[in-house]
């Protein structure tokens, strides 16, 4: 095999556009000069595609569990492909601890809002035991915070990665991970 199953694919794109949305609209949120609004109901979509993030991920593990991967090309040297599967880890470790902060942030709180997903029936519930609590909030946000620009800088390294592979060894990595 030398490409990732369909529904592999499908995940890693679909997570790939979700992150970009989430980094688009949790800066447009906290920076744009818009009305309270308007900024109440980005928060609220934000929160939603967060737990949709969430959920994907958890998905994404499972398939990989179960789904083959296919091996790395054999040119590629051994501690190339260490440091691919740390890389690998480090994201899919990233795609977990962002919604999970995101998500002890907003139960914690003081405002103790609902987050509904995407509709009015469908309440997500606030994680146990951080309900109104100012300080858990603050370490909550900083590590959202933190743990996005930590993402950004293994994406950045995982499409490095790519170009670095065709220009050194000739090997285009992309067509594993395409239809």
């Amino acid at each position: 095999m030398n490409r990732y199953p369909s529904v592999v694919i499908l995940l890693h794109w679909t997570m790939a556009a979700g992150f970009i949305f989430m980094l688009a609209s949790g800066l447009y949120m906290v920076n744009a000069d818009i009305s309270k609004a308007e900024q109440f109901q980005l928060y609220q979509t934000h929160k939603s595609a967060g737990v949709v993030m969430l959920v994907a991920i958890l998905i994404r593990i499972a398939v990989k569990v179960f789904a083959s991967s296919p091996e790395l090309p054999s040119a590629i040297p051994a501690e190339e492909r260490k440091l691919a599967k740390l890389g690998h880890l480090a994201l899919y470790l990233l795609l977990l601890a962002i919604p999970f902060a995101g998500w002890i942030m907003v139960s914690a709180s003081p405002f103790g809002l609902p987050t509904f997903v995407f509709v009015d029936w469908l309440k997500w519930p606030h994680f146990p035991g951080v309900s109104k609590n100012k300080s858990v909030e603050e370490v909550a946000k900083l590590a959202h915070l933190y743990l996005v620009i930590i993402m950004i800088a293994v994406l950045l390294t995982h499409i490095g990665a790519l170009f670095w592979h065709k220009k050194k060894q000739g090997i285009l990595l992309l067509n594993r991970m395409w239809w």
